[in-house]
């Protein structure tokens, strides 16, 4: 079975899952990235760990603010060349993507969005991609739910679970730890540790967590950045931009994770911390928190904006170790449904369905 998947840039926490994909036996995979770099991201390109064909399609992009549009050519002649049986399309707001929506065979529409999404398209544009659809694919409940609330029917909806490399966030982070008295002395850290990883913005939430932690027996760190960092750094410790394998240390020191997100489709780091095997603290509109957090179990769950809801959560945690490390173990289980492989085998469950149903 041919497969193609047609996405923006190549992501490092996706080389994981298009490795599985490729290595699945009678997959042949290519995937089709519109640009090598998001203009408003700066993930590095870990080009030598891809296990998959692919190639970059040629174009330009616009960049406005948070908006970002890449015009690309040579999709439709990868379509005739390639000839594959099914088209994953990675959303819904590329031109490409509505080209790929158009010629394809057969399409799985990927969607990551939850109903509390604040970048998604207007209604009539996400049902117009619906429509255009064979299926859909994706990463767990809050998708799923908020695909149906669009109308999509149920049948369609394939779920392949978001997944991140485990030997960066569980193996090396398990290794890390054993010396977690020392690595904590020279990162300067006591306490219970509360980590953020992600962008400094304000969807983020950032601003809710600082104002949460007042009273909270824990010292807060916050990897990332963004045009909040200056105002952050005067409230929380910030320790800028990291590298994937520059993170591991900051894992295995940390107690808990935490994701306060007033809008997040997915959120990797709910998956890096249950990796990890950290208990997990997110709001209710980040989806991954639906399928990732047993409320009282490994973490909490908590409103957005919701200050109050989540100093009581972080009050929680920081009190009671014997909770954290229940809570950690926990995670760690969780996190195991939720590696490369699994996504790979519901990618290719899905195809199959939407290739038989086009008569491929």
């Amino acid at each position: 079975m041919r497969l193609l998947i047609v996405t923006e840039i190549p992501a490092p926490f996706r080389v994981p899952l298009f490795n599985a994909l490729a290595a699945e036996p009678d997959v042949e995979l290519c995937v089709a990235f519109l640009s090598e770099h998001d203009p408003r991201r700066s993930y590095r390109v870990y080009r030598d760990e891809f296990a998959f064909r692919d190639v970059v399609l040629p174009g330009r992009s616009l960049h406005h603010g948070s908006r970002w549009v890449v015009l690309t050519r040579g999709l439709g002649g990868l379509l005739r060349t390639f000839r594959p049986d099914v088209v994953i399309v990675g959303g819904w707001n590329q031109p490409a993507f509505w080209q790929a929506l158009v010629k394809a065979p057969a399409s799985l529409l990927w969607v990551e969005s939850n109903a509390s999404d604040s970048r998604s398209a207007p209604d009539a544009v996400r049902r117009l991609a619906l429509s255009r659809a064979s299926a859909f694919l994706v990463p767990g409940r809050a998708s799923r739910a908020y695909l149906e609330e669009l109308g999509a029917s149920a049948e369609r909806i394939f779920v392949a679970p978001n997944a991140i490399d485990f030997g960066v966030f569980a193996e090396c982070v398990e290794a890390k730890r054993a010396e977690r008295g020392a690595l904590r002395g020279r990162l300067g850290l006591d306490g219970c540790v509360f980590l953020y990883v992600g962008r400094l913005e304000r969807e983020k939430g950032l601003d809710v967590l600082v104002d949460a932690m007042e009273g909270v027996r824990g010292h807060l760190v916050l990897v990332g950045s963004g045009p909040l960092e200056p105002e952050l750094r005067s409230r929380a410790r910030v320790v800028g931009q990291l590298s994937r394998d520059e993170l591991v240390p900051w894992y295995a020191a940390a107690d808990v994770l935490v994701l306060p997100s007033r809008s997040e489709p997915w959120g990797m780091t709910l998956n890096e911390g249950a990796a990890a095997g950290l208990p997990l603290v997110a709001t209710d509109a980040v989806g991954a928190a639906y399928d990732l957090i047993e409320p009282g179990v490994n973490g909490f769950r908590v409103p957005a904006e919701d200050a109050a809801a989540l100093r009581e959560a972080l009050q929680t945690l920081a009190s009671d170790e014997t909770l954290r490390r229940r809570a950690g173990v926990r995670s760690r289980e969780l996190a195991e449904l939720f590696r490369p492989e699994a996504w790979a085998a519901g990618v290719v469950s899905a195809a199959r369905a939407v290739a038989r149903g086009s008569g491929g």
